[in-house]
C-alpha cells in the first residue's frame, strides 16, 4: 500500500496533538493537569488554614489563573506545535510510504529511500484520520492512501504486522478546521 503527501503544518499539528493525547507519553499530560489542580487546591487550603474561611482577592486570582490555564492550554499547545513546525524547515517536504508484507519503504523528497523492518515497529495507533507508527511517531493519513485501498485494509495489514496495535478511531481532536 502506498501513501504520499506533502508534510504541512496542519499534518504536523494533527500528529503532535494525537501523539500528545494518545501516544506513549499521554499519561504525562494527565499527570500535569492533576498536579496543577492539586496545587491550586493546596494553595487555597493553605490560605484557608491561615486565615480561616474568609476569602481574599488572591484566592480568586489563584482560581482564575487555574481556569484560564485550563481553558487556554489547547490553543497554547496548537500555537506551540505550529511554531515548532515553522522552525523545523520541513514545510512542503514530500513523504512517500510504501507498506509491503516484508517492510516499510520511506522516501523523503528526492533523498535515498529508507527501509524499515516490521520488527522495529513497536506500536501503531489508529485515529479518526490516520495511523501513528512508533518509534517516531510517523503519520500515515488515511485520506492519502492510493485510490484503490481503504483505511480498513491498511488497518488489517498493520494489525498482522505489529503486536501493539490500538484502535482509537473514536477519539476526536479538539481542532477548529
Amino acid at each position: 500500500m502506498k501513501i504520499e503527501y506533502p508534510w504541512t503544518e496542519s499534518q504536523f499539528v494533527r500528529l503532535a496533538l494525537y501523539d500528545f493525547e494518545l501516544g506513549p507519553r499521554s499519561g504525562r499530560g494527565k499527570a500535569t493537569l492533576l498536579l496543577v489542580i492539586f496545587m491550586i487546591i493546596g494553595f487555597l487550603a493553605i490560605n484557608i488554614v491561615h486565615r480561616g474561611f474568609t476569602y481574599s482577592v488572591w484566592d480568586f486570582v489563584i482560581v482564575a489563573a487555574g481556569l484560564c490555564w485550563y481553558a487556554l492550554r489547547g490553543a497554547l499547545m496548537i500555537r506551540m506545535f505550529g511554531r515548532a513546525f515553522k522552525r523545523s524547515g520541513m514545510d512542503g517536504v514530500n513523504l512517500k510510504y510504501n507498506l509491503e508484507e516484508e517492510q516499510i519503504k520511506i522516501q523523503v523528497d528526492e533523498k535515498p529511500e529508507q527501509t524499515l523492518e516490521w520488527s522495529t515497529i513497536k506500536r501503531v495507533i489508529r485515529t479518526q484520520e490516520g495511523f501513528m507508527i512508533y518509534p517516531g511517531p510517523m503519520w500515515l493519513p488515511a485520506a492519502r492512501l492510493e485510490e484503490d485501498r481503504t483505511a480498513d485494509e491498511l488497518a488489517a495489514l498493520l494489525q498482522r504486522k505489529v503486536t501493539d496495535y490500538r484502535d482509537k478511531s473514536q477519539h476526536k481532536l479538539k481542532l477548529k478546521d
